[in-house]
């Protein structure tokens, strides 16, 4: 949709149109809320120069509306978030300076800018991230030549052509903004503040569009380092940009994800975060009310602001929680990295007795590219833990390795793209977690611009969902089996065992990676607060001094509305995070969807109403299941004998253990949880009166099903403790003196573990104390004690 002429369309509001338009080209639908003050364009308009700031600016009406021909300005300057160019033109450029600021330019027109035909001064200047058509600039040289450059989607941000006389200079624009907009603070302000501003109102709608205004918004301002330090409000644009660019990283965490949610925590911090946000937006709601009288307008910006207070206080408990959180984090990671380094151990033994099978069957056969790929994956561990530390050296010699023959490489090809797969994820994983954990700290302390916006220099927020993680090394794992068993099939002694606990450290290394996206989550989620703190407090104060200069007739109130609204988006977007926990934790309790639909456009009133529907959830959330769960579950003879197993007992003080959910131990449940867990070392030699002190941990990814479905979650790994004292070897009778009781120890409504995941059991005083006794341990024995629900599976077959 095109503009009528400019005195028609001051007639019918353009501004909405603009808008409507905005909405059109960038496939949204036409409802999306979007900010009031937006409708309008920012312009600036003098007798030398010509200044707009739009969402959508259609530029071929824009030019004509200007007249550019006969009022001559020298300077022209354009920002919008959507340029279109629909249709041919050739526009001459003559005592004049021209800035191009968009996000996008799309349509396809040819747009043709002619520089120095008459031998004046002239420069174009283009900055933009996607672009769709064909945009020549033309430059008339003084040597009677003509340079033609074309501005197409490559890597730069842009270009910047300058004619004067006998000069002639064309720059690419790639790092640097500082050059072309720190002039223009103001008009940066305002398009800067309206893609923010629109980014929070289609949110909801559409995400992806969402986070592509955001990355700008965050990279234009970055790359303009000059102009944040001059201009305060686009260093707040800038950590707002920053704070949502996390907002986005943690709502599109993955479906299996489960946080643990502690009921209370929404009960009272949520509760008391809502009730303190619901006083500001009732009086945000009249002051944004068109009915209100503008003395009852400013009487109830005065009251907003002083719910501010009110609502940051609330804020920062959730704050100090998510603090707490990532320390648990960190301690869960450190400890699934120790286990994975005496997996590794244990591999690595394994992997000795294969090598030596290899090396016995390549001189009875001719199969040179199955050798190849035998050969490759005994290092395949070694080369995947090299990746956890920085060091690519190993598995890029391995795939090369995989590589060297046409015949390998077409056996071993899904072999070799599944290990780069696995490879990058960790490395893309590795950089992202350390590149937040930097900005979150740098976010605790006094909060400057240049140290938030080097961090973000260095590394993206490109961070692989947790299916995307598991499938990565799911698919490795799937090859690593199928050649390991075929190893085995060709009578290559250790082959078997070696797959074993090759199996075991894959899967930690995977459990690795979900810890560490669970990490990155709630760093993300605790930096979008500590930035939004820090902004908040900043519109407090400008927001106050707004008041001040209206009640002194010297402001406008189009300024206070604007605070109060981004204030408002600000305050929404705990609940949104909270409820869309709310949502995958539900989906784990109940196996299905949970109602409630997580938005930044819902009122304080619609989010009060979400938290009644969590409790009516909860307690509905079982009568799907018929039967209803048993809580009488006990599986009390799981058994590990293997002597590998238990020779990595007795050698390094622990051992790992798969549960696969299709163990004919649990064939007749569906949907088990565990209420409590224990592990009992067993021997007839072991010594009478011997207290064990056993801790307990699994991997985080869990396995379960219902009926014919199958789901799969991950979330923070369980950490327990196990300690009993031997009363009588022979007949294995003990005396518990702490059980290991999940449930109680978690207290969480939503979350109980499933036994079907990786499990660790490590005896705690190993290394410490005299632990020659468990040379004497013949099996372990572990005991799944919890609630199940009975299924109509045959288990004999």
């Amino acid at each position: 949709m095109k503009f009528l002429p400019i005195l028609i369309s001051l007639t019918l509001s353009p501004s909405i149109v603009l808008a409507n338009d905005w909405l059109e080209v960038n496939n949204l639908p036409g409802n999306v809320n979007i900010p009031s003050w937006t409708e309008k364009a920012y312009i600036n308009n003098s007798v030398i120069s010509r200044t707009t700031s739009d969402l959508y600016v259609n530029f071929s009406d824009w030019i004509a509306e200007q007249n550019l021909y006969v009022t001559k300005p020298t300077r022209v300057v354009l920002f919008a978030d959507t340029l279109e160019i629909d249709e041919n033109f050739n526009h001459l450029i003559d005592n004049q300076n021209i800035l191009i600021f968009a996000r996008r330019v799309i349509g396809h027109g040819t747009a043709n800018f002619v520089l120095g035909k008459e031998g004046a001064v002239a420069s174009f200047t283009i900055i933009a991230d996607h672009v769709e058509p064909t945009i020549n600039i033309l430059a008339f040289r003084s040597n009677d030549t003509v340079s033609v450059d074309k501005l197409n989607d490559a890597d730069t941000l842009g270009i910047s052509v300058l004619t004067a006389g006998d000069t002639y200079r064309s720059v690419d624009i790639t790092t640097n903004l500082n050059e072309y907009l720190l002039q223009h603070t103001a008009s940066l302000v305002d398009i800067e503040g309206r893609i923010f501003d629109a980014a929070s109102a289609v949110f909801d709608t559409n995400p992806v569009v969402a986070g592509k205004m955001i990355d700008w918004a965050e990279r234009t301002l970055r790359l303009s380092d000059d102009a944040l330090e001059k201009d305060p409000l686009l260093a707040d644009l800038y950590l707002q940009a920053v704070a949502f660019q996390q907002f986005i990283t943690l709502s599109a965490q993955s479906d299996q994800y489960v946080p643990r949610l502690d009921r209370t925590l929404y009960k009272d911090k949520y509760r008391a975060y809502l009730d303190a946000m619901a006083a500001y937006q009732a009086q945000w709601d009249l002051a944004s009310d068109r009915q209100t009288k503008i003395e009852d307008k400013l009487d109830a910006a005065q009251r907003a602001l002083d719910n501010v207070t009110d609502v940051l206080n609330a804020q920062q408990s959730i704050i100090d929680q998510s603090d707490k959180n990532i320390s648990k984090l960190h301690e869960s990671l450190s400890a699934l990295e120790k286990r994975y380094n005496t997996q590794e151990l244990t591999a690595l033994s394994a992997r000795s007795n294969y090598v030596y099978g290899v090396e016995v069957w390549k001189t009875q056969q001719e199969l040179n590219a199955a050798l190849q790929i035998f050969q490759a994956i005994a290092e395949l561990g070694s080369a995947i833990s090299g990746v956890f530390t920085g060091n690519l050296g190993a598995v890029n010699d391995l795939t090369e390795q995989l590589s060297q023959t046409p015949e390998t490489l077409s056996k071993a090809k899904n072999l070799v793209t599944n290990i780069k797969n696995v490879t990058g994820i960790i490395d893309n994983i590795s950089k992202s977690i350390g590149g937040i954990a930097k900005l979150t700290n740098e976010a605790k302390g006094s909060i400057k611009i240049q140290k938030i916006a080097g961090a973000l220099d260095t590394f993206n927020f490109a961070l692989p969902t947790i299916e995307e993680s598991n499938l990565a090394w799911d698919l490795m794992l799937a090859e690593v089996r199928s050649n390991l068993r075929f190893a085995d099939s060709l009578g290559i002694k250790g082959a078997r065992q070696y797959l074993l606990e090759l199996e075991k450290q894959v899967l930690l290394g995977k459990g690795i990676n979900t810890a560490q996206l669970n990490l990155a989550h709630e760093q993300a989620k605790m930096l979008d607060m500590l930035l939004t703190q820090e902004v908040s407090q900043n519109q407090q104060a400008r927001l106050q001094q707004a008041i001040t200069d209206y009640q002194q007739e010297s402001g406008q109130f189009d300024i206070i509305e604007k605070e109060l609204s981004r204030m408002l988006t600000h305050f929404k977007r705990p609940m949104f995070i909270a409820l869309a926990n709310y949502k995958q934790a539900y989906k784990y309790w109940a196996l299905k969807e949970s109602s409630l639909k997580p938005s930044l456009n819902k009122s304080a009133l619609d989010y009060q109403s979400d938290l009644a529907t969590i409790e009516s959830e909860y307690l509905n959330a079982l009568e799907r299941f018929d039967p209803a769960p048993q809580d009488s579950l006990a599986v009390t003879d799981f058994i590990i004998d293997d002597q590998t197993q238990l020779q990595s007992l007795a050698e390094h003080g622990e051992l790992n253990v798969q549960l696969a959910l299709d163990n004919e131990k649990f064939c007749r449940y569906d949907r088990v949880r565990l209420s409590t867990l224990r592990v009992y070392l067993e021997g007839e030699s072991l010594p009478y009166g011997q207290e064990f002190n056993l801790k307990l941990s699994n991997s985080g990814n869990y396995q379960d099903r219902f009926k014919d479905q199958q789901f799969a979650f991950s979330s923070t790994p369980l950490n327990r403790s196990f300690d009993y004292r031997l009363d009588d070897a022979q007949h294995n009778q003990t005396s518990i003196i702490l059980d290991g009781a999940v449930a109680n120890k978690l207290a969480y409504a939503y979350f109980e573990p499933t036994p079907f995941t990786t499990w660790n059991v490590k005896v705690a005083d190993f290394g410490q104390a005299d632990t020659q006794y468990l040379q004497n341990v013949e099996r372990v024995r572990f005991e799944f004690l919890g609630s199940g629900i009975p299924g109509e599976r045959n288990c004999n077959q």
